[in-house]
């Protein structure tokens, strides 16, 4: 099972309440811990890594032409998922080996949603969103890894600036990005990213996939997102607490960055039902 979003969308909390299920590995951007299995491996932590290398080629190195080829991935672009995948491949294999649910909530993983299906057809994909002006102004606090003016001071943020999409020539975006403040380019994030998502998962059939808003989580809500992973209804309520929250500085949806946003991602919020300001 595979919960993919754009960050800052709730995947963290969706890991604590799949790491609470009985029978089921849970890792966020890769890391957890094994809490079911084998007695020499309970209580081992996994470290997978987020995959932000292969955004980082597919927007940063590659052409739009490869960004499309991972949609209906040929060999060569199939070796190299292969290659970016394996760790996950394996863990995969191990959990089946053992009879435990393998459950992986990556903000970074939405470029594999085809891949992983045409590996895994049984995988269930749920695409986890967040109202768009809560998701930005968190976003908007993080600003070393979200779309800085500068680069940032950190060497470490940098593979995760990286693994943030920029607009292909195709994109009306495209001939704009350098004038876009910050306020634009991550209401172009939200935007892009979640039409990503929705248009790879189109490729994957209805019954394998599930569109969750995280304002919608909840005790009474978690049994049929349960229900649709194939998990036991037996969950930690206090799993859904909120976590992981963003810190610093954040933008305020003053009248003109509201009228920045909604240019922007208005289609994506009438969408999931959000409505406008």
């Amino acid at each position: 099972m595979f919960v993919v979003g754009t960050g800052r969308c709730g995947t963290h909390t969706l890991w604590k309440l799949f790491e609470s299920v009985p029978n089921a590995l849970s890792t966020h951007e890769g890391m957890g811990f094994v809490r079911s299995g084998p007695a020499d491996t309970v209580g081992k932590r996994v470290t997978l890594g987020p995959m932000t290398e292969f955004n980082g080629y597919l927007y940063h190195h590659a052409s739009e032409a490869d960004f499309a080829r991972s949609f209906n991935p040929d060999a060569a672009m199939t070796t190299l998922m292969d290659g970016c995948f394996a760790g996950r491949s394996s863990a995969i294999a191990w959990c089946a080996t053992h009879g435990i649910a393998y459950c992986d909530a990556n903000a970074f993983g939405f470029n594999f949603i085809n891949y992983v299906h045409m590996r895994f057809p049984q995988a269930k994909f749920i695409h986890l969103v967040r109202e768009g002006y809560a998701c930005v102004r968190s976003w908007s606090r993080r600003d070393a890894s979200t779309y800085p003016d500068g680069v940032p001071r950190e060497p470490a943020a940098i593979p995760w600036l990286l693994a943030k999409p920029v607009p292909y020539p195709s994109d009306p975006a495209y001939a704009q990005w350098d004038r876009f403040d910050r306020v634009q380019k991550i209401s172009w994030f939200w935007q892009t990213v979640n039409a990503n998502i929705a248009q790879r998962l189109e490729r994957v059939p209805a019954a394998n996939r599930l569109v969750v808003r995280i304002e919608d989580v909840g005790e009474a809500s978690v049994p049929r997102i349960l229900d649709f992973c194939g998990l036991p209804r037996q969950f930690a309520p206090e799993s859904l607490a909120p976590d992981d929250p963003s810190v610093g500085p954040a933008i305020e949806w003053s009248p003109g960055n509201l009228r920045k946003f909604n240019a922007l991602a208005a289609p994506m919020m009438e969408r999931f039902g959000y409505p406008l300001r």
